[in-house]
């Protein structure tokens, strides 16, 4: 056998071989995607219609499978997700934390929309936050100066359930307020990190109707060798006059305020 003959043998063997690798993986993955079921119908409530927004869940085995917000008051439509094996599973329905009315739906892999009609028994109304505000606006990035955020939050129905402000941008967490005389509820925020800061605001009431305050809590964490350039004007240099507004301007900390100070004014208050 030539040489020739040879390198051709093997270069067959090498394309044979490889084309088995990569046709190979294709077979294994030829099984057809899962097609989730879709309900859609009226949404019948005790009282009023489920407001836009409401949010509406789909369980299986206790697992959610399914959610999705109104965008049309008494009308809904859910795509439901599950595999082969879920077929023949009970499928429940929930606005918040309450079930609709019993219900005879079981998963079935592939199935066609169907319209289904759920009733609910319950209170669909979301709390309403009627204000929200932090103070001071501007803090300072030594863990330990803060600002207060409050809430004024209300439900006339079922009562409110919690009231959340998620602080993970600023190092945080999801963090409750704690309810206070008239309605009010409020928590301490202090960071390390510096930044501007929009933290969301969520209440719930006791149906686990949410609404989210969209503008959300604006809070400025600043460094302390960044304090003469934001308050210090183009010469750094402050006034009497600017010391005395800048001291009395409640939108800025308290520690913002001893930081500047101390930088400009050996002797602190004596030299306002």
């Amino acid at each position: 056998m030539s040489i020739k003959d040879k390198y051709l043998g093997i270069s067959s063997c090498l394309v044979i071989l490889l084309l088995g690798i990569s046709l190979s993986p294709v077979a294994s993955a030829s099984s057809p995607p899962s097609i989730p079921n879709v309900f859609e119908g009226n949404l019948i409530t005790e009282g009023a219609s489920a407001p836009i927004g409401t949010v509406i869940s789909a369980y299986m085995d206790s697992q959610l499978v399914g959610r999705s917000s109104i965008t049309d008051p008494g009308k809904y439509m859910l795509a439901v997700s599950g595999i082969e094996q879920d077929n023949g599973k009970k499928i429940t329905f929930r606005l918040g934390r309450i079930e609709s009315e019993p219900v005879s739906v079981t998963y079935q892999q592939g199935a066609l929309p169907a319209k289904l009609d759920l009733t609910f028994k319950g209170d669909f109304v979301g709390p309403v936050i009627e204000s929200s505000s932090a103070s001071p606006l501007y803090v300072l990035n030594d863990g330990k100066d803060f600002s207060v955020i409050s809430a004024r939050v209300s439900d006339e129905s079922s009562g409110v359930s919690s009231v959340t402000i998620n602080l993970s941008p600023a190092g945080g967490g999801v963090t409750p307020l704690k309810p206070e005389d008239g309605n009010i509820y409020t928590c301490s925020f202090s960071s390390t990190l510096d930044g501007e800061f929009k933290f969301p605001l969520i209440a719930t009431d006791s149906f686990g109707n949410e609404v989210t305050n969209e503008k959300g809590i604006l809070i400025t964490v600043l460094k302390e060798d960044e304090l003469t350039t934001k308050y210090g004007g183009a010469d750094r240099i402050f006034s009497a006059e600017e010391i005395k507004s800048f001291v009395n301007d409640n939108s800025i900390s308290r520690g913002i305020k001893y930081a500047v100070l101390s930088i400009y004014f050996v002797d602190g208050w004596d030299r306002i």
